[in-house]
């Protein structure tokens, strides 16, 4: 469950670089992600409202995958985690097909972060089934005996 938590607050974190810069400033944003590297610009022409609006979806989803990282209950982390895959897997998969918009170092290092928050996703989504239904905190008040670590 360690791993899913980790995961899960991994990809919140990814989501709120992402999200909150996207939202409060997008033409900042645009102009700049990552570090003055411009890869957002790279794809085409600026439009502030869709861009602060992908910044709220950034946000919303942050709040997810930072509350399963918190209480991390089965169905939450695979909520949470299935969304996560859902939002990054395509976008990877646009950036794969229209890797010439950057030079090739930014290109590999752009699909390489896409690809490790696709895999992380997956992780978090495929360890949370070890998670017991109802989350750990049930399982205590079920009365069923967790092994535990010898002093």
């Amino acid at each position: 469950m360690r791993w899913v938590r980790i995961g899960s607050a991994v990809l919140a974190a990814q989501m709120l670089a992402l999200g909150v810069p996207a939202s409060v400033a997008p033409l900042w944003f645009f102009d700049w992600f990552p570090f003055g590297a411009g890869w957002v610009a790279a794809g085409g022409p600026y439009n502030g409202h869709l861009l602060s609006d992908l910044g709220y979806a950034y946000l919303a989803l942050a709040v997810v995958l930072g509350w399963a990282a918190v209480r991390p209950v089965r169905e939450l982390c695979l909520a949470a985690a299935a969304a996560a895959v859902v939002a990054n897997t395509p976008h990877l998969l646009f950036h794969l097909a229209h890797a010439e918009a950057l030079p090739i170092v930014d290109s590999v290092a752009e699909n390489a972060l896409l690809a490790f928050t696709v895999v992380v996703g997956l992780a978090v989504f495929f360890g949370a089934y070890r998670i017991p239904t109802g989350g750990v905190a049930s399982t205590a008040q079920q009365g069923v005996d967790l092994p535990r670590e010898r002093a």
